[in-house]
């Protein structure tokens, strides 16, 4: 067996489906199915049991799946370090990212001590959030993301570092009737010109899923990327907003602290994590990235 018949078996263990494992390794489908063949020849066992709706793994299989991440995981850390020992890093690593501007994660100071530490490698960002940046990174077009999603909120093949859980907020104006009470319900916000960022994005989730709590339906006026132009526009009264607490706090003055309020929402929580393929990318400038990240930001 090789590694690349393990990748092959960890996209079909995590996708449960030829078509979509097919498709996420850049092979057709037919050419996948013989390579899981031959696999289960080497193997000696059936590791999936397939019909024409569905497929499962089998007891043997599990057992291979478990080893088979954790070879390929070592591979790849291999392969990153050989890299290092044969001189510069380089090539090109692509990031998707949540605006960069009004958020209590450094992501201008990291970039910044990355482009420093490995100037041969060329960076490019994406403004990439939620579903979109997990089927990029499942696709390949990106090989790191900074994400607003829930670990559950990701489809299989996406290994999660959580960085930060802050508290969603609503943010009013200063003339608002509102302002000064310290809590809200989200049933109070319904009749509100709601001000929410677009859709598909991980603040739009997280907002979504709260006033499903809550039984509440709104009234949205506007869509946009930026939570940081929310708070703002929430702020000087166009409406009123639902954004993470560190934005709210970057944008309201703090002698205007009571025009944000918190959620009677305990679960209203707004993660922000850094996302990548599992188990590792295999490019030597995304692993470098990685451990600049992890090891500069804590959890």
């Amino acid at each position: 067996m090789d590694l690349r018949q393990m990748e092959f078996a960890v996209a079909i263990a995590d996708e449960l489906n030829f078509t979509r494992a097919a498709a996420r390794c850049r092979i057709g489908q037919s050419g996948l199915s013989h390579q899981i063949s031959l696999l289960e020849r080497e193997v000696g066992t059936r590791l999936f049991d397939r019909t024409s709706r569905s497929v499962r793994l089998t007891q043997a299989g599990q057992t291979f799946i478990r080893f088979a991440r954790q070879v390929l995981k070592q591979a790849q850390e291999m392969q990153a370090e050989i890299a290092t020992l044969e001189g510069p890093v380089t090539g090109r690593l692509r990031i998707g990212s949540l605006t960069l501007a009004a958020s209590s994660l450094d992501q201008l100071g990291l970039l910044l001590e990355f482009q420093e530490a490995y100037p041969a490698v060329e960076v490019s960002i994406t403004d990439s959030d939620g579903l979109q940046a997990a089927t990029q990174l499942l696709t390949g077009e990106l090989e790191v993301a900074v994400i607003a999603l829930h670990e559950h909120q990701l489809p299989p093949g996406i290994a999660y570092h959580l960085l930060r859980l802050a508290p969603l907020v609503a943010v009013v104006g200063p003339r608002h009737p509102l302002r000064g009470t310290g809590v809200t319900s989200l049933g109070r916000l319904a009749g509100e010109r709601f001000l929410e960022c677009g859709p598909d994005t991980g603040l739009r989730m997280q907002v979504d899923a709260a006033f499903v709590r809550a039984r509440a339906r709104r009234r949205s006026v506007c869509a946009l990327r930026s939570a940081g132009d929310l708070a703002t526009l929430a702020f000087r009264g166009i409406g009123v907003t639902v954004v993470p607490g560190p934005v709210a706090e970057g944008i309201v003055p703090d002698d205007h602290a009571d025009c944000v309020l918190r959620l009677d929402d305990p679960q209203a929580l707004a993660p922000l994590a850094l996302a990548h393929l599992d188990p590792a990318p295999s490019s030597p400038a995304a692993q470098a990235f990685l451990h600049l990240a992890l090891a500069r930001l804590p959890a």
